[in-house]
């Protein structure tokens, strides 16, 4: 652990005091968690470079633009024939050729559901609140 001084407004640490009390918590714990919570999150170390970068330049997106990420989808035209590459799998018709399709849309979707997340998570931590479930938008099916 480091130890660092910092000054802060009376009326904030008041606040934090309240919060530990409430919480039954020291107020050196509220601070650490309220820090954890509001920063950026760091991508994970075992993810490939190009990835980790990608992930860490979306910390200077604007907010409008992490929104857009946010709430992408995967072209409804992908979406088809990864589905169909799947339904072909599992009947055991998938060719050599459909696998290599299947894995590359696969990567695609899991690409996209990171990035997804990423913008997600840097909205919150910028204080943005987050759609629930029920409230998403339903895609056509």
């Amino acid at each position: 652990m480091a130890t660092r001084t910092i000054e802060l407004p009376e009326e904030l640490y008041t606040q934090l005091e309240q919060r530990a009390h409430a919480s039954a918590q020291s107020v050196d714990t509220v601070v650490i968690r309220t820090l954890v919570s509001s920063l950026p999150p760091i991508p994970e170390p075992d993810l490939p470079q190009t990835v980790r970068d990608e992930l860490a330049a979306m910390e200077q997106l604007s907010d409008e633009a992490l929104w857009v990420i946010a709430r992408s989808t995967m072209n409804s035209d992908s979406l088809a024939f990864y589905d169909l590459l799947r339904d072909r799998k599992v009947e055991g018709l998938l060719t050599p050729e459909g696998q290599q399709w299947l894995t590359r849309l696969s990567q695609d979707a899991d690409a996209l559901a990171l990035r997804k997340a990423h913008a997600s998570t840097l909205l919150k931590s910028r204080g943005h609140r987050l759609p629930t479930l029920a409230e998403l938008p339903i895609p056509p099916s």
